[in-house]
């Protein structure tokens, strides 16, 4: 994960990795860990989809990615999963 990417505490802006408490201010961060955690999985699991060449599925995946914990990098590949499937019903329009 890029430096700027590092998750940071909604109540206090501290950087934070591994703990579910806020070092700086105390805060409880396992609901935001959660649902980074869910978002990881989903950004995984498009991953799969573009594997097998499920763009429609993968783009769903990648979108409730974004709308569950948003970054740089999800949007980056829900950018691709949009790409890729136009690509695929283009080819199906002229195949």
């Amino acid at each position: 994960m890029d430096r700027d990417e590092l998750p940071r505490c909604p109540v206090c802006q501290a950087r934070f990795r591994d703990s579910c408490t806020c070092p700086r201010c105390g805060a409880d961060l396992a609901p935001l860990m959660l649902l980074m955690a869910k978002a990881h999985r989903l950004r995984q699991d498009a991953r799969g989809a573009l594997q097998v060449g499920d763009h429609e599925r993968a783009l769903r995946l990648a979108g409730e990615a974004q709308a569950t914990c948003s970054s740089s990098k999800g949007r980056e590949l829900w950018l691709l999963c949009a790409w890729l499937l136009a690509l695929s019903r283009e080819g199906k329009a002229f195949g």
